[in-house]
């Protein structure tokens, strides 16, 4: 009976072990470029995953929620996040990031040189040092590569942030990710005058999909902005029933008399597309 038991229970481990190393083996192999915007309530976060490497572009606030969210998307056994984008030091895009240092071994961070009085981002700033992290300035024309000749490259801010300011969303990290036929305009919380400077700038900023800036808010995304970048989708980032009044009524009357698809995480949830095939456009499987 013993012997059974023993021999039952080496079997056991045995699948087990085969288990994991199968599912190593097809995460390894598995090179689609996944961009997902997460449904993290009244914030933003957004993974762009391919294979084992990932780039996590802010947090949301809750630490919870985006192990959560990184756990479904993330193998268990891979504890490591190669990039983070700080866009900017707003709570409800950094909060959950001092988690996702507790919890993974980050080896890079982008982010501006605007300092932030906040707890939040003199805590995270202190992980950052502690993990003694390479730090990338975000500013324009900096470019990240990925394996299967897709890149991103920030647009926006133009130069190094050297003053203090006292609206932290104008400081803004904002990219362009393309991938095969495929780019995805992302603006932070990009106010609208700042849309206007980019727009005096000789920048071609047409996107198939546009991260809607500020959840929506009514103070930013101006018709021209839109105009010059055509998208065909908008994701906008927001939570349910929150107290902002986000996304607001004008934007979405806007975005409806362009013609252009809505998709809000508060309806959706996860929103996800997949970049498979350099030749062909991004595909939408989760809505």
């Amino acid at each position: 009976m013993r012997n059974r038991k023993l021999i039952y229970g080496g079997l056991f481990l045995l699948a087990i072990v085969v288990f994991v190393l199968m599912s190593i083996l097809y995460f390894s192999k598995n090179q689609k470029l996944k961009i997902i915007f997460f449904d993290v309530g009244q914030g933003d976060a957004i993974l762009i995953s391919q294979g084992n490497n990932q780039l996590l572009i802010d947090s949301g606030k809750s630490g919870r929620i985006i192990l959560e969210k990184l756990g479904e998307h993330i193998p268990f056994w891979d504890r490591k996040i190669e990039m983070v984008m700080i866009t900017h030091p707003d709570q409800d895009h950094i909060g959950g990031f001092i988690d996702v240092f507790k919890n993974y071994d980050v080896k890079t961070v982008i982010q501006t040189k605007f300092k932030s009085d906040s707890q939040v981002f003199g805590t995270l700033n202190e992980y950052i040092a502690k993990e003694e992290c390479e730090i990338i300035e975000g500013r324009f024309g900096v470019k990240i590569f990925f394996s299967n000749n897709a890149e991103m490259e920030i647009i926006y801010p133009f130069d190094s942030i050297t003053d203090s300011l006292n609206d932290t969303n104008s400081v803004s990290i904002v990219s362009i990710l393309k991938s095969g036929k495929t780019k995805f305009l992302l603006t932070g919380d990009l106010p609208g005058e700042k849309e206007v400077e980019i727009l005096g700038r000789d920048i071609d900023i047409s996107a198939d999909i546009l991260k809607i800036a500020h959840h929506g808010s009514k103070y930013s995304t101006n018709r021209d902005f839109l105009a010059k970048i055509y998208p065909r989708e908008a994701v906008i980032s927001v939570g349910k029933n929150n107290s902002y009044g986000h996304p607001a009524p004008e934007i979405l009357e806007i975005l409806k008399k362009e013609g252009i698809n809505v998709l809000r995480t508060d309806m959706l949830g996860d929103i996800i597309w997949v970049c498979d095939n350099l030749e062909i456009e991004c595909q939408l499987i989760k809505y």
